[in-house]
């Protein structure tokens, strides 16, 4: 399966797009954190098998599961391994742009399907996109050929990466681990 084929949940699904809200932590008991960390070891378990893990019955796990769900906390997804998937060449682009023009450029940024993460933010950058190829040369053409065309875009930095050491959306847990969850 080449990538463009390939279904690929993209870590801006963990949050609906612009809407990255704060969510109250005096809303989530013991109970929930202990679902959570449960589903982020193992995100397939059935409820009766997160029930036995923390300690709670079948209907209290379906019930907190299905709350979390609707409430938005958590989304249930794949994360898959780019390389597996056939993308090769993935980098972290700091972006600049001119006065009045961040929103535009972030959602012409985000409308590009290589381009996989996008956020607004504070400091160096005004923007910091995550972008994957399959190739280094589509990268290279992306930024020649695609990024030049975006207007009120000042200055770019790409920053290829050459091996990942920790990839990992977990949020739950304790865990500060320095084994590696990166993909291989």
């Amino acid at each position: 399966m080449r990538p463009k084929d390939a279904p690929w949940a993209s870590p801006v699904s963990l949050w609906k797009a612009g809407k990255m809200r704060r969510t109250s932590a005096e809303r989530l008991d013991e109970l929930d954190m202990k679902l959570l960390r449960e589903l982020e070891r193992d995100g397939r378990q059935s409820t009766a098998e997160l029930a036995r893990r923390v300690g709670t019955s079948k209907a209290t796990a379906r019930r907190k599961l299905n709350r979390l769900l609707a409430d938005g906390i958590i989304r249930i997804i794949a994360v898959a391994d780019p390389p597996a998937l056939g993308y090769q060449t993935v980098a972290t682009m700091g972006i600049n742009v001119h006065p009045g023009h961040i929103d535009a450029v972030a959602e012409r940024l985000a409308s590009y399907r290589n381009v996989r993460f996008v956020i607004i933010c504070a400091g160096r950058y005004d923007i910091i996109a995550w972008v994957m190829f399959e190739e280094p040369d589509d990268l290279s053409d992306f930024i020649r050929n695609e990024l030049g065309k975006i207007p009120g875009l000042a200055h770019v930095e790409t920053m290829i990466y050459l091996k990942i050491k920790r990839f990992s959306f977990t949020y739950g847990s304790d865990e500060s681990s320095s084994e590696s969850e990166a993909p291989a």
